[in-house]
């Protein structure tokens, strides 16, 4: 019994340290690779950029402060979460 639960305790172990080490690692992937062409949409009343991309839109942080025209062509970028916007 003692080689069974030393197993069991060296396997739990070793399960604590993957899901702590997937945690520390974690990216949090886009619905899309790099940066891509959408639309401007509008901001929201929280201050977030509505950017249009394949018909979804998308809450993003902006990059910069200028007043732009709904339908004006930004770039759209993902990293680890959150979505840009840059005009």
């Amino acid at each position: 019994m003692t080689l069974l639960n030393d197993l069991i305790q060296t396997s739990n172990t070793m399960r604590i340290l993957k899901l702590e080490f997937l945690e520390e690692n974690t990216v949090i992937q886009g619905d899309f690779d790099g940066s891509v062409t959408g639309y401007w949409r509008r901001l929201d009343d929280s201050g977030a950029g509505v950017v249009v991309y394949n018909k979804k839109e998308y809450f993003t942080k902006p990059v910069g402060f200028t007043s732009l025209p709904a339908g004006t062509e930004v770039e759209l970028s993902h990293a680890n979460g959150t979505y840009y916007s840059k005009f």
